[in-house]
């Protein structure tokens, strides 16, 4: 078999899917060993019988778990998408059922491997960037490392946010959200009113018509917004001024502390996979993890046993 229909197909569905180009380069990837071995199976359709074949294949030959969980993960995307558009792009009827469906992938531990700040670190981060404020850029990093801390936000949804996103309801200010063609979706985030105190200081201070709610001072376009490279920076910047410089932190490390700090506060799992807006609460149970990680005194104890 020199040709087969599903590397056309493959390609139609990722023409579809905004995602990045390592992401991209992943999906190709796993398509092209997918194919490669229907073809020399001479597997026109194949079914879900095919796919745990496959999957025992990579085992043999050594894969690790994590690395066939991504190959799995992603024909599962693909296979839903043929049969969702079966009709559409006028498919044979061999993809109208998701031969996927019934296919349980690897199972894998997650853990999360970028640091946190404790309680008393996020605590002064909030306080030092209050007090530090003097220039309206300062008024903004303060306002997003309070939104960050205690709504789990992630960055590339503060760098969508617009101002008419911010608004009062029942009572209480939330952030409407917006999804990946920047349109606005039902999801939401409340904020605490040390937050909303934080954004509206900042907004007050606002000469701009810009859209977004958190721009840059150096603004070259009136609609122009934060990069994603500006939280790296801000970062860095803002942990330096408040001593806090040695803990090596991403932007995505504030979602993470607030997901902890939630499990800590007495947040139950079900609560926490609401507040991160996860789709599957097994990508919450990573917190829970990590959370008994951190109640675990191991360390403590074995330097009293060293020296007892």
């Amino acid at each position: 078999m020199e040709t087969h229909e599903l590397e056309k197909l493959c390609e139609t569905f990722l023409a579809e899917k905004d995602i990045a180009k390592a992401t991209l380069k992943s999906y190709r990837n796993t398509f092209k060993k997918y194919i490669a071995y229907l073809k020399e199976e001479g597997i026109e359709f194949a079914r879900t019988s095919d796919i745990i074949q496959y999957r025992k294949m990579l085992r043999s030959l050594g894969y690790s778990t994590y690395y066939i969980y991504i190959q799995i993960s992603e024909l599962k995307s693909l296979y839903r998408y043929l049969r969702l558009n079966q009709k559409h792009l006028d498919l044979p009827m061999e993809y109208a059922h998701d031969i996927m469906a019934r296919v349980k992938n690897e199972r894998i531990k997650r853990r999360i491997t970028k640091p946190i700040l404790t309680l008393e670190q996020a605590k002064r981060l909030i306080l030092k960037t209050k007090t530090n404020r003097k220039s309206i850029w300062q008024y903004r990093d303060h306002a997003i490392i309070y939104l960050m801390l205690t709504s789990g936000a992630r960055s590339q949804e503060i760098i969508d946010a617009r101002k008419e996103d911010y608004q009062g309801k029942a009572g209480e200010k939330i952030l409407y959200l917006r999804n990946m063609e920047e349109k606005l979706s039902y999801e939401f985030v409340k904020i605490a009113p040390g937050g909303e105190a934080a954004i509206d200081d900042y907004i007050r201070m606002r000469k701009d018509k810009n859209p977004y709610l958190f721009v840059t001072t150096k603004n070259t376009s009136p609609k122009q917004k934060l990069s994603t490279a500006f939280f790296q920076r801000m970062l860095k910047r803002v942990l330096k001024s408040c001593g806090l410089e040695n803990i090596a932190l991403t932007p995505h490390s504030l979602r993470h502390t607030a997901a902890t700090f939630n499990l800590l506060r007495g947040g139950s799992i079900t609560q926490t996979k609401e507040f991160l807006r996860h789709k599957n609460i097994q990508s919450t149970y990573v917190y829970v993890d990590h959370l008994e990680r951190l109640k675990d005194d191991s360390e403590n104890e074995i330097e009293k046993f060293i020296f007892k």
